[in-house]
């Protein structure tokens, strides 16, 4: 029987340990993603194309489409029909926008691959939104119908964007084929430029904690947004 003195000597060697791994950085809380799902609570959308990913055969599983290389490892693609608000997925400032091509300015390959519907350049004419998160990493909201008018305001005037925020609405702007849904990536801040390279992120949402591993939705997969949506 373990006595009440030897319960507390070891109570205490554990809080020695605790502490001495701690000083030593061996160990460190989980902390919590600070992203959500781009679109409004309750609401569920599909993923088209997940983050790059290959089986131990070498065969690619996931992203194969375009989403191969660094720019876009670590992107998705999800099924929000046109017109859909996109939220902000986590808080920043608008670093830049562009809301200036029609909602049907679209291109990319026909169906057989063959070549490309209007425009092989139409992939640089995308409406899209970047948001700054001020710790060298920002959001790219890809493929937009429209750009809210209050996040162009805020792009001119620098105000600070919350997580929930409508940014704009979903469309197929760009190289798509013409299809709707949003490009999203996290990606490294660069001054003046809105297509760097990605970077792995995971999400908060309830939906996706429960049934994503390690909180990355999955290609192929549907998950329910937690994000709420607020006012600018």
């Amino acid at each position: 029987m373990v006595t009440r003195r030897v319960r507390r000597l070891l109570v205490g060697l554990l809080v020695v340990i605790l502490g001495v791994v701690a000083v030593l950085g061996l160990w460190t809380p989980a902390v919590p993603s600070p992203y959500l799902l781009p679109w409004a609570a309750g609401s569920r959308f599909a993923v088209l194309q997940g983050n790059s990913q290959f089986g131990a055969g070498g065969n690619c599983t996931s992203g194969c489409s375009t989403h191969n290389d660094d720019s876009m490892r670590y992107a998705w693609d999800f099924d929000l029909p046109e017109g859909t608000p996109v939220l902000a997925a986590r808080a920043g400032t608008v670093a830049l926008t562009n809301g200036n091509w029609r909602p049907d300015h679209c291109g990319g390959l026909t169906a057989d691959q063959s070549g490309p519907i209007t425009s092989a350049l139409i992939g640089n004419e995308a409406n899209f939104v970047e948001i700054d998160h001020g710790d060298g990493t920002s959001a790219l909201y890809l493929h937009l119908s429209q750009v809210a008018p209050a996040i162009e305001e805020k792009a001119r005037t620098g105000q600070p964007v919350a997580q929930g925020e409508i940014l704009g609405l979903s469309g197929k702007t760009g190289f798509t084929q013409c299809v709707p849904h949003l490009h999203f990536q996290i990606q490294n801040t660069v001054r003046a430029d809105w297509f760097t390279t990605s970077q792995p992120i995971s999400f908060a949402d309830d939906d996706v904690q429960a049934h994503a591993p390690g909180g990355v939705p999955a290609e192929g997969q549907s998950y329910i947004s937690s994000n709420t949506a607020v006012s600018p």
